[in-house]
């Protein structure tokens, strides 16, 4: 029952899924589809005002280069001239020799113009010679229109874009080059400019054209929209083609995840139910027999149920197994305590009964003789009370003057006569953060177990100390040529009564790791590069202001 339970709400929960993501696709979909449309429309103007705009340029650059061109310029003259004359109405056809003269003399009126021709012998009257001019005037002004035709030919050639120019004056030339612009469209004597969308897409402007001041006539230019509309039609279809591809993908996707959530209830059946069930029974039964999954409860709250009821007895079993350790750690130390104190004691106990043996009165030596045993006895508590708890004042910067330097001072009368004291520690530099007295207690308890380590060397013993700064810490160490720590005290080295040495109390190094963990640091002990042991104490380190915080 729990299993069908368990089944029909993780099929619940896909499907519910599945429409909260297709919700989501479609939305996405549409927005994409919004958002294209706007792009699209917004292309489509940018590509609008673009074409527009680069057809006026270029329609302006054409009639600057006409005003400015002297051709034009001199054949507005001609038209002007040519509308002075008027029609002479000349029906018979004109002498070639009297066009001749006529033309090597055009700067002679009419009158002067027939009085030479008649004394050069050529019959005509002054009708014939102002005929004859207006020929010769026709002839120049279509050589200038031709060599005008002939450049505009080369611009609509070499342009990606200018497909033909119409120019038309105002007293009738015509200059046509290229592909001939609708003729409808050209009628009309527009005064302004104006850009008109022809049925092929192609834009149509007409420009007003002006030489020296005066009104010429118009210009029209036939324009195609290029490359860039060519290019913005390619990729409207692209974006179109791909809203059409995302939703060919929305549907595989329903498909797909519709057979891909069947797959997995299978699965989850098989790799998921029927382990939690059989979990959840083997979690009950450590204390009972496997009881059956109640109609209102599901498998995982069951085994919800059951890992809380496991987690409580873990908890519980971890009391246990602490209560033991406080006892087991109490016994250890009660021991060792007892035995460092029997050590301490037990001889001072038969020097007394020998003493009382004797009968006699203890002399000086006597005297020194005890005082020496309850000083190791009152040593062994002192370390123990020490490396428990000690009293601390806010943890700050020490410079090495103030703790390192003083652990020095102390145990130089322990180097005299015996092994090297090497001492590499830059002054000031690198601060530690700490406690002074438990810096001064770390330093002074490594240089005195290096020192009885060397010991047995003589002169030929060497204890090396350094300080240095290593990234946001300050580290000592304290390398010694000893024969080095034994394996199996290695492995209890921080431990409390663990010593290799005779008159050992075993406190030292625990005094050390408990103190410097207190402070945030760490300490470690291994065999020296050359030989021998060295203690490595990692402490935080500041460079910057004091700013002082309680020991942790």
């Amino acid at each position: 029952m729990g299993s069908r339970r368990l089944e029909a709400r993780m099929r619940a929960w896909g499907w519910a899924g599945f429409a909260v993501i297709l919700v989501s696709y479609s939305a996405a979909l549409l927005l994409v589809a919004l958002l294209w449309q706007r792009q699209a429309r917004a292309m489509s103007d940018e590509l609008e005002r673009y074409t527009r705009t680069e057809a006026l340029v270029l329609g302006r650059l054409l009639l600057f280069d006409l005003a400015s061109d002297p051709r034009v310029a001199e054949a507005h003259r001609l038209e002007v001239i040519l509308g002075g004359l008027g029609d002479t109405g000349q029906s018979h056809p004109l002498s070639p020799d009297l066009v001749d003269f006529v033309r090597g003399h055009l700067e002679w009126p009419d009158a002067e113009l027939w009085k030479r021709a008649e004394t050069a012998g050529l019959n005509s009257d002054v009708g014939d010679v102002t005929a004859a001019r207006r020929q010769v005037y026709t002839e120049m002004l279509e050589d200038l229109l031709q060599g005008i035709r002939e450049d505009l030919t080369a611009r609509v050639t070499f342009s990606d874009n200018l497909r033909g120019v119409l120019l038309r004056s105002s007293r009738g030339a015509v200059i046509q080059v290229g592909e001939a612009p609708p003729e409808a469209m050209t009628r009309g004597g527009e005064t302004e400019r104006a850009i008109r969308v022809l049925p092929d897409d192609r834009l149509l402007v007409a420009l007003p054209l002006t030489i020296q001041a005066n009104r010429w006539g118009m210009a029209y230019l036939l324009m195609d929209r290029g490359v860039l509309a060519r290019l913005t039609q390619t990729l409207l279809a692209t974006l179109r083609g791909g809203l059409w591809a995302f939703a060919l993908l929305l549907v595989l996707f329903a498909t797909a995840w519709g057979l891909w959530w069947t797959l997995l209830l299978a699965r989850v059946r098989r790799q998921v139910v029927t382990p939690i069930v059989d979990l959840a029974k083997r979690m009950e039964g450590s204390d009972q027999d496997p009881p059956q999954v109640p109609p209102e409860t599901g498998e995982p709250e069951w085994l919800a149920e059951a890992f809380d009821r496991l987690m409580g007895r873990l908890v519980e079993q971890r009391d246990q197994l602490l209560r033991a350790q406080r006892l087991g750690l109490m016994e250890r130390v009660g021991a060792g305590l007892s035995h460092e104190i029997n050590n301490a004691l037990n001889p001072a106990r038969l020097r007394l009964d020998e003493l009382s043996m004797e009968g006699r009165a203890p002399d000086m030596e006597d005297v020194r003789i005890l005082r020496e045993y309850l000083a190791h006895a009152q040593r062994v508590l002192k370390d123990l009370t020490f490396a428990v708890k000690s009293p601390s004042g806010p943890l700050r910067p020490i410079p090495p003057e103030e703790w390192l330097d003083v652990a020095k001072r102390l145990v130089e009368p322990h180097f005299q006569g015996g092994p090297a004291l090497l001492w590499e520690v830059p002054p000031g530099h690198p601060a530690a953060c700490g406690d002074p007295q438990w810096l001064v207690q770390i330093s002074v308890n490594l240089l005195l177990n290096a020192r009885d380590a060397v010991a047995p060397l003589g002169a030929e013993g060497r204890v090396e100390v350094t300080l240095e700064g290593e990234g946001g810490e300050a580290v000592l160490r304290v390398t010694d040529n000893g024969p080095g720590i034994g394996p199996e005290v290695a492995k209890h080295l921080f431990e409390p009564f663990v010593t290799s040495k005779a008159k050992g109390s075993g406190l030292g190094l625990f005094v050390v790791d408990h103190l410097t963990r207190r402070m945030g640091g760490r300490v470690s002990i291994g065999r020296a590069p050359r030989g021998g042991t060295v203690a490595e104490v990692r402490l935080p380190r500041t460079d910057g202001e004091e700013h002082g915080h309680e020991p942790g």
